[in-house]
């Protein structure tokens, strides 16, 4: 598998033999969240309004989004089950026979770059052949040299967060929390990997508060930048 993810980063920090500012694929809309928000809610929504408005207009053009098929095609190319790439890529802890295995033999656990790089080219992929949302894994770092694109961030008050966690999970508000807390530090850790510590406004195009918007609206903003950026 050629690895375009690695080949368009050594562009894109000027280590290739051409320094590439852009891509012109897509288009590809991102969306990032803080544990809590309703992330693959509003992606789902988000392609259902955008393919019933360009069925509409008699444009036969489909979107699609994308969130756990990220994890399952990239479990597929590493060989293993869709719930370990999930775990290891989400920096959960590891037992100590299972650190053993990392640190002796790529063929139990593949390294961690190996593991974020086949994501990465899954998503660098799937952004190129355009139409698509992207849920989270860092996508808004990976394509955003992206021409056709848009990153959107959802956060909100830990709180509130806590509080749709501990009602949809059937927590105690004080677990849910913690919860929270623990998602957003290992997000964190996996984001890192590939904005290598750059501040969230070199990656995101807006941020919505989804505490004081709903889903309806946080769409509806959405939808009028992808048309105002000419990608419907």
């Amino acid at each position: 598998m050629e690895n375009v993810f690695l080949k368009y980063m050594r562009q894109r920090l000027g280590k290739g033999e051409e320094n590439v500012s852009e891509i012109h694929e897509g288009p590809v809309i991102t969306i990032s969240r803080e544990y809590g928000c309703h992330g693959k809610q509003i992606a789902k929504h988000l392609t259902e309004l955008l393919n019933k408005k360009l069925k509409h207009e008699g444009k036969e053009v489909q979107w699609r989004w994308l969130s756990k098929e990220i994890i399952e095609e990239s479990a597929r190319e590493l060989k293993l089950t869709p719930t370990l790439i999930q775990n290891l890529s989400d920096y959960k802890n590891r037992s100590f026979f299972e650190s053993l295995a990392l640190f002796f033999s790529d063929a139990y656990y593949p390294s961690d770059a190996k593991i974020n790089n086949t994501i990465a080219n899954f998503i660098h992929t799937a952004a190129a052949q355009g139409n698509v949302v992207i849920v989270g894994r860092a996508a808004e770092a990976i394509t955003k040299n992206f021409t056709k694109s848009f990153h959107a961030k959802l956060i909100a008050p830990l709180d509130w967060r806590a509080e749709v966690i501990s009602t949809t999970e059937g927590k105690p508000l004080s677990e849910a929390k913690k919860e929270c807390i623990e998602m957003d530090r290992r997000r964190f850790m996996f984001r890192s990997y590939f904005e290598k510590g750059a501040p969230d406004v070199d990656f995101y195009d807006a941020s919505f508060n989804c505490k004081e918007m709903t889903d309806d609206e946080i769409v509806e903003v959405i939808i009028i930048m992808a048309e105002a950026r000419g990608f419907i």
